[in-house]
């Protein structure tokens, strides 16, 4: 599946060969994937009850294009009075589930983005659609999610699953450019999708016959306190991503928060530790590089341990950055 699927008629393959989806106007790729890994896994534990099974489950959103059932996008119809106000509301969430130190304060937003109150009322209207549908396209995500977890809680194996649900792959993206895109195809060859071109497909954002993405001001505000956004790889705002474990027979803790710096290379060795698995120095006849992660298991059960991985390298289209000790 490319990296960029459009959810309504998916290029998949099962395995090595490339499968045809359904002929449903109903049918959505996020749904079709759901229901293949719990069809799996209940195949799985049907033929090996006593055996562990492993999922990679990476769904297409949020990545544009943003695309889901109009359902979903009436939820938040409303909802999004302009991107200023959400950095506000997202900082003081944040702060009151002690995500950041009481003290922090927002980034000023880049120059290019402009207030909210200084946009037409089209620009308004568009822009919050924009990321009305964005909403919901994150929210059947998590929706879908939990269909997949329930699954597993069905098989009884739920408390002894270990569960790392990373939300996001970089932080967000503000290749919307500054209006956003009906067609993101069109930020690839260079023209410009105007406000008022874009509002005469306003009807069909998120449906099966668009391919969007949302203004760049709703980058900077999923990004916050941050100032900048994907491609910034020596911010935050451009590289750091919330991931949340599960494992209720081993990780007492529920709801805590952890401040350690880690890396999603991280994960590999947390999985083979708990698990009590050697990292595998040979795959068929093929050596295998070394992993450079570290396991993040000793966290679990100690939020106030000290990090164990400390230098981190970031790279992305030539733009550079690290992070060493904090």
């Amino acid at each position: 599946m490319g990296g960029e699927t459009n959810q309504w008629a998916p290029l998949v393959y099962d395995g090595m060969i490339q499968v045809e989806v359904p002929h449903d106007p109903k049918y959505h790729f996020t749904t079709d994937m759901t229901n293949q890994a719990i069809n799996w896994m209940r195949f799985q534990k049907t033929l090996t009850p006593n055996k562990p099974f492993f999922i990679y489950f990476a769904t297409g959103a949020t990545h544009a294009p943003h695309q889901v059932p109009k359902e979903w996008i009436e939820k938040y119809k409303g909802k999004f009075g302009g991107w200023d106000k959400l950095r506000e509301e997202t900082l003081a969430r944040q702060k009151a589930l002690g995500l950041v130190p009481a003290d922090t304060q927002l980034a000023p937003k880049p120059s290019a983005i402009k207030d909210w109150v200084k946009l037409s009322p089209d620009e308004q209207k568009l822009f919050a659609h924009e990321m009305e549908v964005f909403a919901g396209f994150g929210e059947q995500t998590d929706y879908e999610i939990g269909r997949l977890i329930d699954a597993i809680a069905e098989t009884g194996q739920l408390d002894n699953t270990l569960i790392f649900y990373e939300i996001g792959d970089n932080g967000a993206s503000a290749e919307g450019t500054m209006n956003g895109l009906f067609n993101e195809m069109t930020y690839f060859n260079a023209p410009l999708e105007t406000v008022p071109e874009i509002m005469k497909h306003y009807d069909d954002l998120g449906g099966p016959f668009s391919y969007n993405r949302y203004a760049a001001g709703w980058a900077v505000a999923g990004d916050t306190p941050f100032k900048w956004t994907k491609q910034v790889a020596s911010s935050y705002g451009g590289t750091q991503n919330p991931l949340i474990v599960q494992w209720p027979k081993h990780i007492t803790d529920k709801g805590g928060v952890r401040p350690q710096f880690h890396h999603v290379i991280d994960i590999a060795p947390t999985v083979l530790e708990a698990a009590n698995l050697p990292e595998p120095k040979s795959v068929n006849g093929t050596p295998q590089t070394p992993i450079q992660g570290v396991s993040m298991c000793y966290t679990f059960n100690d939020a106030k341990a000290k990090s164990t991985h400390t230098t981190q390298y970031f790279e992305i289209f030539g733009n550079r950055g690290i992070y060493h000790d904090g």
